[in-house]
Protein backbone atom coordinates (compact mmCIF):
# COMPACT_ATOMS: atom_id res chain seq x y z
CA UNK A 1 0.00 0.00 0.00
CA UNK A 2 1.95 3.08 -1.24
CA UNK A 3 0.70 6.67 0.65
CA UNK A 4 1.14 9.84 -0.89
CA UNK A 5 0.30 13.32 1.15
CA UNK A 6 -1.41 16.25 0.37
CA UNK A 7 -1.92 19.50 2.27
CA UNK A 8 -6.09 18.90 1.25
CA UNK A 9 -6.72 14.95 1.76
CA UNK A 10 -5.13 11.95 2.45
CA UNK A 11 -4.53 9.82 -0.36
CA UNK A 12 -3.79 5.97 -0.40
CA UNK A 13 -3.59 3.32 -3.38
CA UNK A 14 -2.32 -0.04 -3.11
CA UNK A 15 0.37 -2.15 -5.28
CA UNK A 16 2.65 -5.11 -4.41
CA UNK A 17 6.30 -5.31 -5.10
CA UNK A 18 7.66 -8.26 -7.26
CA UNK A 19 11.11 -8.89 -6.67
CA UNK A 20 13.43 -7.54 -9.47
CA UNK A 21 10.99 -3.99 -9.68
CA UNK A 22 11.56 -0.69 -8.26
CA UNK A 23 9.34 0.56 -5.67
CA UNK A 24 6.66 2.62 -7.29
CA UNK A 25 8.26 6.20 -7.10
CA UNK A 26 5.79 9.01 -5.64
CA UNK A 27 6.07 13.01 -6.15
CA UNK A 28 7.22 15.28 -3.23
CA UNK A 29 3.98 15.35 -1.11
CA UNK A 30 3.40 17.38 2.16
CA UNK A 31 0.93 17.54 5.29
CA UNK A 32 0.47 19.93 7.64
CA UNK A 33 1.80 19.04 11.03
CA UNK A 34 -0.88 18.67 13.77
CA UNK A 35 -1.15 21.13 16.75
CA UNK A 36 1.58 20.75 18.82
CA UNK A 37 1.02 17.97 21.87
CA UNK A 38 -0.32 20.04 24.82
CA UNK A 39 1.37 17.09 27.04
CA UNK A 40 4.61 18.80 28.92
CA UNK A 41 5.83 14.99 28.91
CA UNK A 42 5.28 15.21 24.75
CA UNK A 43 6.21 18.27 24.66
CA UNK A 44 9.74 17.51 26.34
CA UNK A 45 10.31 14.21 24.51
CA UNK A 46 10.16 16.32 21.50
CA UNK A 47 12.78 18.71 22.48
CA UNK A 48 15.12 15.81 23.42
CA UNK A 49 14.48 14.45 20.02
CA UNK A 50 14.45 17.08 17.14
CA UNK A 51 15.40 15.59 13.93
CA UNK A 52 19.38 16.31 13.21
CA UNK A 53 18.96 15.36 9.47
CA UNK A 54 22.92 13.69 10.11
CA UNK A 55 24.55 17.26 11.10
CA UNK A 56 25.06 16.97 14.49
CA UNK A 57 28.27 16.30 15.47
CA UNK A 58 27.04 13.86 18.13
CA UNK A 59 25.79 11.69 15.34
CA UNK A 60 28.04 12.22 13.04
CA UNK A 61 29.25 8.41 12.59
CA UNK A 62 25.18 7.05 11.91
CA UNK A 63 24.55 5.31 8.65
CA UNK A 64 23.22 8.36 5.81
CA UNK A 65 19.55 8.28 6.56
CA UNK A 66 18.97 7.73 2.27
CA UNK A 67 21.95 4.94 2.81
CA UNK A 68 19.25 2.96 5.00
CA UNK A 69 16.35 3.65 3.61
CA UNK A 70 17.59 2.33 0.21
CA UNK A 71 18.52 -0.89 1.84
CA UNK A 72 15.58 -1.10 3.92
CA UNK A 73 13.39 -0.66 0.43
CA UNK A 74 15.67 -3.86 -1.11
CA UNK A 75 14.95 -5.87 1.77
CA UNK A 76 11.51 -5.17 1.87
CA UNK A 77 11.10 -5.71 -1.75
CA UNK A 78 12.36 -9.65 -1.39
CA UNK A 79 10.04 -10.00 1.66
CA UNK A 80 7.28 -9.06 -0.16
CA UNK A 81 8.17 -11.41 -2.87
CA UNK A 82 9.15 -14.19 -1.23
CA UNK A 83 5.78 -13.88 0.58
CA UNK A 84 4.13 -13.60 -2.52
CA UNK A 85 5.64 -16.58 -3.98
CA UNK A 86 4.61 -18.87 -1.07
CA UNK A 87 1.11 -17.51 -0.97
CA UNK A 88 1.85 -15.79 2.64
CA UNK A 89 0.72 -12.41 1.25
CA UNK A 90 -2.76 -11.76 2.12
CA UNK A 91 -4.65 -9.89 -0.81
CA UNK A 92 -5.74 -6.21 -0.57
CA UNK A 93 -9.44 -7.43 -0.02
CA UNK A 94 -8.70 -8.95 2.75
CA UNK A 95 -10.55 -8.61 5.69
CA UNK A 96 -7.02 -8.16 8.13
CA UNK A 97 -5.45 -6.02 5.49
CA UNK A 98 -8.08 -3.72 5.17
CA UNK A 99 -8.45 -3.56 9.19
CA UNK A 100 -4.69 -2.69 9.37
CA UNK A 101 -4.55 -0.73 6.86
CA UNK A 102 -7.78 1.31 7.83
CA UNK A 103 -5.91 1.78 11.13
CA UNK A 104 -2.62 2.66 10.36
CA UNK A 105 -4.02 5.40 7.36
CA UNK A 106 -5.53 7.10 10.56
CA UNK A 107 -2.25 7.06 12.50
CA UNK A 108 0.64 8.04 9.75
CA UNK A 109 -1.10 11.87 9.06
CA UNK A 110 -0.33 12.81 12.95
CA UNK A 111 3.31 11.19 13.20
CA UNK A 112 5.17 13.07 10.14
CA UNK A 113 5.95 15.92 12.58
CA UNK A 114 8.32 13.71 13.86
CA UNK A 115 10.52 13.29 11.28
CA UNK A 116 11.03 15.63 8.37
CA UNK A 117 12.05 13.26 5.89
CA UNK A 118 8.55 10.85 6.61
CA UNK A 119 6.84 13.46 4.49
CA UNK A 120 8.14 12.17 1.63
CA UNK A 121 8.39 8.11 2.63
CA UNK A 122 6.31 6.03 0.69
CA UNK A 123 4.52 4.78 2.70
CA UNK A 124 3.36 0.40 2.18
CA UNK A 125 1.41 -1.44 4.75
CA UNK A 126 1.42 -5.47 4.37
CA UNK A 127 0.54 -8.62 6.31
CA UNK A 128 1.84 -11.71 6.34
CA UNK A 129 0.95 -15.20 7.09
CA UNK A 130 3.11 -16.53 9.51
CA UNK A 131 3.10 -17.54 13.28
CA UNK A 132 5.92 -15.49 14.74
CA UNK A 133 4.66 -12.74 16.65
CA UNK A 134 6.45 -9.76 14.51
CA UNK A 135 5.55 -6.32 13.26
CA UNK A 136 7.72 -3.80 12.88
CA UNK A 137 8.19 -0.31 10.43
CA UNK A 138 11.17 -0.04 8.33
CA UNK A 139 12.69 3.23 7.34
CA UNK A 140 11.06 4.69 4.45
CA UNK A 141 7.42 3.92 5.78
CA UNK A 142 7.45 0.18 5.20
CA UNK A 143 5.11 -1.55 7.81
CA UNK A 144 4.54 -5.20 8.39
CA UNK A 145 2.94 -7.54 10.69
CA UNK A 146 2.08 -11.13 11.00
CA UNK A 147 -1.41 -12.77 11.60
CA UNK A 148 0.37 -14.63 14.50
CA UNK A 149 0.40 -11.08 16.01
CA UNK A 150 -2.90 -10.22 15.36
CA UNK A 151 -4.44 -13.73 16.02
CA UNK A 152 -2.30 -15.25 18.82
CA UNK A 153 -3.12 -12.13 20.32
CA UNK A 154 -6.63 -11.39 20.08
CA UNK A 155 -5.75 -7.90 19.39
CA UNK A 156 -8.60 -5.08 19.76
CA UNK A 157 -8.16 -2.11 17.73
CA UNK A 158 -7.60 -0.08 19.86
CA UNK A 159 -4.13 -2.33 20.41
CA UNK A 160 -3.49 -2.56 17.18
CA UNK A 161 -3.33 0.81 17.01
CA UNK A 162 -0.91 1.54 19.99
CA UNK A 163 0.88 -1.41 18.32
CA UNK A 164 1.34 0.24 15.03
CA UNK A 165 1.97 3.25 16.77
CA UNK A 166 4.64 1.88 18.29
CA UNK A 167 6.64 0.54 15.44
CA UNK A 168 6.16 3.82 13.25
CA UNK A 169 7.88 5.53 16.06
CA UNK A 170 10.52 3.38 16.11
CA UNK A 171 10.82 4.13 12.67
CA UNK A 172 10.58 8.05 12.79
CA UNK A 173 12.96 8.10 15.51
CA UNK A 174 15.59 6.23 13.69
CA UNK A 175 16.37 3.97 16.62
CA UNK A 176 17.85 1.10 14.61
CA UNK A 177 20.20 3.67 13.00
CA UNK A 178 21.61 4.86 16.07
CA UNK A 179 22.91 1.21 15.81
CA UNK A 180 24.47 0.80 12.70
CA UNK A 181 27.57 3.20 12.69
CA UNK A 182 29.31 3.89 9.20
CA UNK A 183 32.61 1.87 10.72
CA UNK A 184 30.72 -1.11 10.84
CA UNK A 185 30.33 -3.74 7.78
CA UNK A 186 27.46 -3.66 6.30
CA UNK A 187 25.23 -5.21 3.37
CA UNK A 188 21.86 -4.72 1.60
CA UNK A 189 21.09 -8.73 3.22
CA UNK A 190 21.95 -6.83 6.63
CA UNK A 191 18.73 -4.92 7.14
CA UNK A 192 17.01 -8.52 7.18
CA UNK A 193 18.30 -9.59 10.04
CA UNK A 194 18.70 -6.30 11.78
CA UNK A 195 14.76 -5.11 11.52
CA UNK A 196 13.54 -9.16 11.83
CA UNK A 197 12.82 -9.59 8.65
CA UNK A 198 14.55 -12.27 8.59
CA UNK A 199 12.29 -14.49 11.18
CA UNK A 200 9.37 -13.65 9.26
CA UNK A 201 11.21 -14.58 5.81
CA UNK A 202 13.78 -17.23 6.03
CA UNK A 203 16.25 -14.55 5.04
CA UNK A 204 19.04 -15.78 7.70
CA UNK A 205 21.72 -16.21 4.86
CA UNK A 206 23.75 -12.51 5.53
CA UNK A 207 27.73 -13.32 5.75
CA UNK A 208 29.12 -13.74 9.52
CA UNK A 209 31.27 -11.00 8.70
CA UNK A 210 27.99 -8.49 8.97
CA UNK A 211 26.73 -9.94 12.57
CA UNK A 212 28.08 -7.45 14.76
CA UNK A 213 25.99 -5.01 12.70
CA UNK A 214 23.04 -7.25 13.37
CA UNK A 215 22.16 -7.62 16.82
CA UNK A 216 19.40 -4.93 17.28
CA UNK A 217 17.35 -4.87 20.73
CA UNK A 218 15.82 -1.85 21.35
CA UNK A 219 17.20 0.12 24.91
CA UNK A 220 15.27 1.21 27.04
CA UNK A 221 15.28 4.63 26.31
CA UNK A 222 14.29 3.87 23.04
CA UNK A 223 11.61 1.96 24.28
CA UNK A 224 10.01 4.58 26.54
CA UNK A 225 10.38 7.19 23.11
CA UNK A 226 8.60 5.11 20.94
CA UNK A 227 5.74 4.14 23.82
CA UNK A 228 5.55 8.09 24.30
CA UNK A 229 5.56 8.88 20.45
CA UNK A 230 3.22 6.10 19.30
CA UNK A 231 0.42 6.14 22.10
CA UNK A 232 0.34 10.27 21.05
CA UNK A 233 -0.21 9.46 17.45
CA UNK A 234 -3.13 6.65 18.24
CA UNK A 235 -4.35 9.16 20.70
CA UNK A 236 -4.95 12.02 18.52
CA UNK A 237 -6.28 9.52 15.79
CA UNK A 238 -8.93 8.62 18.28
CA UNK A 239 -7.60 5.58 19.35
CA UNK A 240 -7.51 4.56 23.53
CA UNK A 241 -3.83 5.03 24.69
CA UNK A 242 -4.87 2.80 27.83
CA UNK A 243 -4.75 0.07 25.50
CA UNK A 244 -1.29 0.41 25.30
CA UNK A 245 -1.02 -1.29 28.99
CA UNK A 246 -3.25 -4.28 27.67
CA UNK A 247 -1.10 -4.74 24.87
CA UNK A 248 2.18 -5.22 26.75
CA UNK A 249 0.78 -7.32 29.17
CA UNK A 250 -0.75 -9.92 26.28
CA UNK A 251 2.92 -9.57 24.44
CA UNK A 252 4.44 -9.91 27.98
CA UNK A 253 2.08 -13.42 28.84
CA UNK A 254 2.95 -14.99 25.26
CA UNK A 255 6.47 -14.58 26.30
CA UNK A 256 6.27 -16.28 29.21
CA UNK A 257 4.49 -19.17 27.90
CA UNK A 258 7.55 -19.56 25.41
CA UNK A 259 10.41 -16.55 24.28
CA UNK A 260 8.99 -14.38 21.48
CA UNK A 261 12.08 -12.68 19.71
CA UNK A 262 9.86 -9.38 19.26
CA UNK A 263 9.71 -9.15 23.33
CA UNK A 264 13.31 -9.69 23.59
CA UNK A 265 14.27 -6.97 20.92
CA UNK A 266 11.32 -5.05 22.82
CA UNK A 267 12.71 -5.48 26.39
CA UNK A 268 9.62 -5.43 29.00
CA UNK A 269 9.27 -4.72 32.61
CA UNK A 270 7.54 -3.32 35.18
CA UNK A 271 8.99 0.18 34.83
CA UNK A 272 7.74 -0.01 31.73
CA UNK A 273 4.17 -0.18 32.51
CA UNK A 274 4.74 2.84 35.76
CA UNK A 275 6.07 5.10 32.67
CA UNK A 276 3.51 4.45 30.37
CA UNK A 277 0.32 4.71 33.46
CA UNK A 278 2.36 8.44 34.23
CA UNK A 279 1.83 9.23 31.24
CA UNK A 280 -1.76 8.23 30.57
CA UNK A 281 -3.72 10.95 31.70
CA UNK A 282 -1.92 13.50 28.92
CA UNK A 283 -2.60 10.35 26.27
CA UNK A 284 -6.16 10.51 27.71
CA UNK A 285 -6.60 14.14 27.33
CA UNK A 286 -5.43 13.94 23.45
CA UNK A 287 -7.75 10.96 23.00
CA UNK A 288 -10.85 12.88 24.71
CA UNK A 289 -10.26 15.70 22.42
CA UNK A 290 -10.46 13.13 19.36
CA UNK A 291 -13.27 12.02 20.16
CA UNK A 292 -15.38 15.49 21.72
CA UNK A 293 -15.40 13.86 25.16
CA UNK A 294 -14.15 15.29 28.54
CA UNK A 295 -12.19 12.88 29.82
CA UNK A 296 -14.44 12.37 33.14
CA UNK A 297 -16.88 10.74 30.05
CA UNK A 298 -14.72 8.22 28.55
CA UNK A 299 -15.54 4.62 29.36
CA UNK A 300 -13.81 2.49 31.81
CA UNK A 301 -11.16 0.43 30.37
CA UNK A 302 -11.28 -3.09 30.49
CA UNK A 303 -8.41 -4.15 28.91
CA UNK A 304 -6.02 -6.65 30.27
CA UNK A 305 -4.13 -5.39 33.64
CA UNK A 306 -5.00 -1.81 32.81
CA UNK A 307 -6.84 -1.30 36.60
CA UNK A 308 -3.93 -2.77 38.58
CA UNK A 309 -1.06 -1.04 37.14
CA UNK A 310 -3.33 1.93 37.05
CA UNK A 311 -3.58 1.38 41.31
CA UNK A 312 0.13 0.47 41.03
CA UNK A 313 0.75 4.09 40.03
CA UNK A 314 -1.48 5.77 42.69
CA UNK A 315 0.09 3.63 45.36
CA UNK A 316 3.32 4.65 44.08
CA UNK A 317 2.35 8.23 44.15
CA UNK A 318 0.96 8.19 47.38
CA UNK A 319 3.96 6.85 48.76
CA UNK A 320 6.23 9.95 47.59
Amino acid sequence: MNLRYAPSALRSRSAFLLLGLSLLALGRGACAAPAAPSSAVVASAAAAAQTDGGNSAMFRNRVPPEQIEQQADQQYALLIAAAAREKRLLGDKNKTVLRVRAIATKLIPYALKWNDRSRDWHWEINVIEARPIEALCLPGGKLVITTGMLERLHLSDNELAMLLGHEIAHGLREHARDHAQTDTPRSARSIARLFGLARIAGLNDTPPSDTAWLALAYTHDDEIEADVIGSEVAARAGYDPRAAISLWYKLDGVNRLARQPYVQTHPFDGRRIVDMQKHMRDMLALYARAVSKPISRLPAYQGVGYAASARRVEQLDNAD
